[in-house]
């Protein structure tokens, strides 16, 4: 097969998007990865940019599989086809990692978040399916092991009488690190602080979770 370095790129960047774009969903994807990670509770679910990841992620796979074979042979482009699969696996260890880490928090919160109209949005389509599956195989595994064995009125497991709350939720007053990226006033625990733009902060996440929100401070 008679093709350079030059044709497999253009036939590369044809089947994706542009440079600028693919470092903006980069830099958003690892954005979105260290705000899921790092914050208590569960985030929006990144629909449309998850999604043009993975279809990176399929044209990379299609790239590669399509010149591994045909162009071993050629030094240029076998350091091409390196590049481009660490490019790969670069993105789908964030892909796997922001996913695992929603994951990890939809099995934590399942009954909170099922109880809440607000976070239920929050999930994507797949995510609410599994969070039925894995809440009816814990509801048929407690009932099994113990629930089955106690009276009626002690069964629930979603219980908030009595002062105590069963449902587990997400801790707000968790302890974050941000940036400031714009001058803002708030108010902790009766006190004033003044956050500067630029400036890195130590606080409970309830405190700037609006902020946050807003996008005027990022956690770091």
């Amino acid at each position: 097969m008679n093709m350079n370095i030059d044709d497999i790129l253009n036939e590369f960047e044809n089947s994706t998007s542009t440079k600028s774009s693919r470092d903006l969903d980069n830099q958003s994807l690892i954005r979105c990865w260290v705000n899921e990670r790092l914050t208590p509770d569960l985030l929006i679910y990144e629909a449309d940019l998850v999604d043009r990841m993975m279809e990176r992620v399929r044209a990379q796979i299609e790239f590669i599989e399509l010149n591994s074979i045909e162009l071993q042979n050629e030094k240029e482009i076998k350091l091409t086809l390196v590049i481009v699969e660490s490019e790969l696996n670069r993105i789908n260890f964030l892909l796997r990692s922001y996913l695992r880490t929603r994951l990890s928090k939809i099995d934590r919160f399942s009954i909170f978040i099922r109880s809440e109209a607000s976070e239920v949005k929050k999930l994507s389509n797949d995510e609410y399916v599994y969070m039925e599956n894995h809440l009816k195989l814990l509801l048929d595994l407690y009932n099994t092991t113990f629930l089955g064995k106690l009276p009626e009125t002690l069964q629930k497991i979603d219980d908030t009488s009595g002062g105590l709350s069963m449902i587990t939720r997400p801790d707000l007053k968790t302890v974050v690190f941000i940036r400031a990226l714009e001058n803002n006033d708030i108010t902790v625990d009766d006190e004033p602080v003044e956050l500067i733009k630029g400036g890195i902060y130590a606080l409970r996440y309830e405190a700037i979770k609006d902020l946050f929100e807003k996008k005027a401070v990022e956690i770091i």
